[in-house]
C-alpha cells in the first residue's frame, strides 16, 4: 500500500506539472479584450479557432484520465502557448492603437495561424494517445460481430455448445468493457493498470480466436458438424480463460479484500448493464417531456404501451409487436442501427441471464401477469429492465433455450422489418444463407 500511495502522489505531481505548462485564464482574458476591441466579423476569425483549440485540449485531458499524465506533451506545447499569448497581445495592441487595416489584418492572421497550429498539435497528440484504446474497441467490436455471425449462421446447431460459447463471450466482453469504464470513472494508477491489462488481454483473446468463428461456420456449411462443435467449444474455452485471467489480474492490481471484491464486481456489473451511449436526441426529448406533454399521437402512444410479452410470444402477433417496438424506439429518437443493436443486446442478455426455476402454482404471486414491454424496456431506459423480463419468463416456466430462441426470432424479425423499410442494408452473411 505505501508503494501505491507513492505512485498516486507521483501521478498527481505529474498532472500539476502539466497544468503549470497550460493555464488558459490569461488567454481567455485576452480573448474577452479582443471581443470589445474588434468588429464582430473580425473577432470571429479569432474566436472560432480558440474554441476549437480548447475543445481539442479538453479531449486530450480526458484521454489522460484513461492513459495517464503526459507531461512531455505539455512541455512540448509550452512554446506554442507562449507564442499564442504574444500574438494576441500584439493583435489587441494594434486595435487599441488604431493601427492601419492591413496591420490589424496581419496581426489577426498571425494569431489565428498560431492557434490553429496548437489545435492541430493537440488533435494529433490525442489520436496517438488513443490509438491503443481504439484498437481495443475495434477488436471487441469484431468479436461481437463474430459471435453474432456464428449464432446467425449456425442457428439451432449444438444448443449446449452454442450457449456456452455465447455466454462466455458476453461475460468476457462485459468484463473487459468494465475495466475501461472503471478507469474512466476512477482515473487512478491502479484502475489504469487494470485497464491496460484488459487491453492486452483483449488483443490476445482476439488473436487466439480471430479465424476460429469463420472456420466453425465453414465446417457447419460443409456439414462437418463434429468439427463445428469442436470450434464452438474451443472459442468458449478461450473466453473462459480470458475471464479467469482478468479476474485474477483485477484482484491483484486493485488489491481488494474479499468484501471489496464483491462490491467491485456488483458495481462493475451494474455499470456494464448501462447502454454504451444514449443518443443525445433521446436525452433532449426526455427533458422536453418533463416540461410539456408528449407530442406523439394518443393512438401511436397507446399502441406502443400496449405491447406485452404475450403478444411477443404469440406467433400470430409476434411480428406486429416487434415492428411496433421498432417504430416506437425510432419515434423516441433512436436511429435504425441503434434499434437493431438493441435487439441484439436483448438476445445477448437472454444468453447471459440466469432464469429462475418455475415456481409451483400456489407459490406464484400472479402466474397470469402479462408484463408490458415498451421501447423503453428494450433500450434499458425503463425501471422494468431486461433482467425483469427474463425473470418473468422464467417464472412462467419458459426454458432457457426457449427464451434464447425467442429472442433470436425477435432479432431476426426486427432486422427484416428494418431492411424491408430500407433503413438498414442486409448483411452479407444473411444473404449467403
Amino acid at each position: 500500500m505505501p508503494d501505491t500511495k507513492k505512485r498516486n502522489e507521483a501521478e498527481e505531481q505529474d498532472m500539476q506539472d502539466a497544468n503549470a505548462y497550460y493555464d488558459d485564464s490569461y488567454m481567455n482574458s485576452l480573448v474577452a479584450d479582443a471581443e470589445e476591441l474588434m468588429p464582430s466579423e473580425e473577432f470571429e476569425e479569432i474566436d472560432e479557432p480558440v474554441r476549437q483549440m480548447q475543445e481539442s485540449v479538453q479531449n486530450f485531458q480526458e484521454a489522460e484520465k484513461l492513459e495517464g499524465p503526459q507531461p512531455e506533451t505539455w512541455k512540448a506545447f509550452q512554446p506554442q502557448h507562449q507564442q499564442i499569448i504574444e500574438n494576441m497581445e500584439k493583435m489587441n495592441a494594434s486595435y487599441q492603437q488604431q493601427e492601419p487595416a492591413d496591420v490589424k489584418q496581419e496581426a489577426r492572421q498571425r494569431t489565428a495561424a498560431s492557434i490553429q497550429q496548437a489545435d492541430s498539435f493537440f488533435k494529433d497528440a490525442y489520436q496517438k494517445l488513443m490509438e491503443r484504446d481504439r484498437t481495443m474497441q475495434q477488436e471487441m467490436a469484431a468479436m461481437r460481430e463474430q459471435l453474432e455471425m456464428m449464432q446467425r449462421i449456425m442457428v439451432n446447431f449444438s444448443p449446449d455448445a452454442m450457449m456456452k460459447c455465447m455466454m462466455a463471450g458476453a461475460d468476457y466482453l462485459r468484463e473487459a468493457e468494465g475495466a475501461r469504464k472503471s478507469a474512466q470513472k476512477e482515473p487512478t494508477q491502479e484502475h489504469r493498470s487494470f485497464y491496460q491489462a484488459a487491453r492486452q488481454s483483449v488483443h490476445n483473446v482476439y488473436q487466439n480466436i480471430k479465424e476460429a468463428p469463420h472456420r466453425a461456420c465453414e465446417a457447419f456449411r460443409q456439414k462437418a458438424y463434429a468439427e463445428a462443435d469442436k470450434g464452438l467449444r474451443r472459442i468458449a474455452g478461450v473466453f473462459d480463460k480470458g475471464i479467469a485471467a482478468l479476474t485474477e489480474r483485477r484482484n491483484a492490481i486493485l488489491n481488494l479484500s474479499p468484501l471489496a471484491k464483491q462490491k467491485a464486481e456488483a458495481k462493475q456489473a451494474e455499470a456494464s448493464n448501462q447502454p454504451e451511449e444514449a443518443p443525445q436526441k433521446q436525452e433532449n426529448q426526455e427533458k422536453q417531456e418533463v416540461k410539456e406533454p408528449a407530442k406523439e399521437s394518443p393512438v401511436k402512444q397507446e399502441a406502443a404501451n400496449a405491447i406485452s410479452v404475450q403478444q411477443l410470444l404469440n406467433p400470430e402477433t409476434s411480428e406486429r409487436a416487434v415492428q411496433a417496438l421498432a417504430d416506437s424506439a425510432m419515434a423516441a429518437g433512436y436511429n435504425a442501427e441503434a434499434v437493431g443493436k438493441a435487439f441484439t443486446d436483448l438476445k445477448i442478455a437472454a444468453i447471459s441471464s440466469p432464469l429462475p426455476e418455475k415456481q409451483p402454482d400456489d407459490q406464484q404471486p400472479n402466474k397470469n401477469l402479462d408484463m408490458p414491454i415498451t421501447a423503453a424496456v428494450l433500450m434499458d431506459r425503463d425501471p422494468v429492465s431486461k433482467a425483469g423480463l427474463f425473470q418473468f419468463l422464467g417464472s412462467q416456466g419458459v426454458t432457457k433455450e426457449a427464451v434464447v430462441q425467442q429472442c433470436t426470432a425477435w432479432k431476426n424479425q426486427a432486422d427484416k422489418y428494418l431492411q424491408d423499410k430500407g433503413l438498414v442494408a442486409a448483411k452479407e452473411e444473411s444473404k449467403e444463407r
